[in-house]
């Protein structure tokens, strides 16, 4: 009899055993579930935000795309307005035009190292040297050059425009025809090293009454407006623009007015603007 009992308690035993086993792996398998189904959601909810954030970077992305665009045109109506046409910022010009001396190059004597002091044009090179003449433009070199005037033309830099000033110190010259014969060495000179510039040779200026009345050195308005013909005849040969800013400044009586300079020769900035705007202004 108590065999049997025994066997029965071990029977019993080994069915709850089962039973706790069955319990445990239904209790896995529902936490599994539940992981899975947590997971999902997890993805799910991911995959949701990624969406509602492309959607509203596309939907930013487009509003910022068109106020630019807005903008844009905005200001561009704006400068179309305020910008008047070329021509006739030029006819109209009461101002040095920066634009139109941009890339400039400056070659002569005072009259240019004049320019210097006061530095009107942005960016411009200057080579100057005071009492410089076209013979010496060939051999000296400016107080910080190394070269010869003539050559600082002669480098990788290109120039849209070349300006050269000569002839004030050649007035007293006695054979003007060496003066012409130099200046058009010099013009070639620039052609060689510049050649898709475009070159202006300067008029030489008026001086006061008191110094033409001196004389000094042939310095008087007379011989001026003698070696400005040859100056605008050899622009003419050299196929050059002949810029005649004795005109600009020049009074009624063909002198410069006495208080434009104080030696009666190298005037100020004022003067020199009127020069520069004189250019400006005729489009040369």
């Amino acid at each position: 009899m108590p065999f049997f009992e025994g066997i029965l308690i071990l029977g019993e035993s080994i069915l709850n055993q089962k039973e706790r086993l069955e319990v445990i792996r239904q209790k896995h398998e529902q936490e599994n579930r539940k992981r899975k189904i947590f997971f999902h959601r997890i993805i799910f909810a991911a995959g949701v935000i990624v969406i509602i954030l492309i959607v509203i970077f596309s939907v930013k992305g487009c509003v910022s795309s068109i106020s630019e665009r807005a903008e844009r045109k905005r200001q561009e109506e704006i400068a179309a307005q305020a910008t008047p046409e070329p021509t006739q910022a030029v006819r109209n010009a009461t101002e040095i035009d920066q634009s139109y001396f941009a890339n400039s190059a400056f070659l002569g004597n005072s009259f240019i190292d004049g320019m210097v002091v006061y530095d009107m044009i942005d960016g411009a090179d200057y080579f100057a040297k005071i009492g410089l003449n076209v013979n010496d433009a060939m051999t000296k070199s400016t107080d910080m050059g190394t070269v010869p005037v003539i050559d600082e033309l002669n480098s990788d830099k290109k120039y849209s425009k070349v300006f050269m000033m000569f002839g004030e110190n050649e007035l007293g010259w006695a054979n003007p025809d060496i003066f012409v014969q130099q200046y058009g060495a010099l013009v070639d000179k620039a052609k060689e090293y510049q050649p898709d510039s475009r070159i202006y040779l300067f008029a030489i200026t008026p001086v006061s009454k008191t110094v033409s009345d001196k004389n000094i050195d042939s310095t008087n308005n007379e011989q001026i407006l003698k070696f400005n013909k040859l100056i605008e005849q050899l622009a003419a040969d050299k196929g050059v623009v002949y810029a005649d800013i004795h005109s600009a400044v020049v009074a009624d009586d063909g002198t410069l007015p006495e208080d434009a300079a104080s030696d009666g020769v190298h005037f100020g900035k004022e003067y020199y603007k009127k020069c520069l705007l004189y250019i400006q202004n005729n489009n040369l």
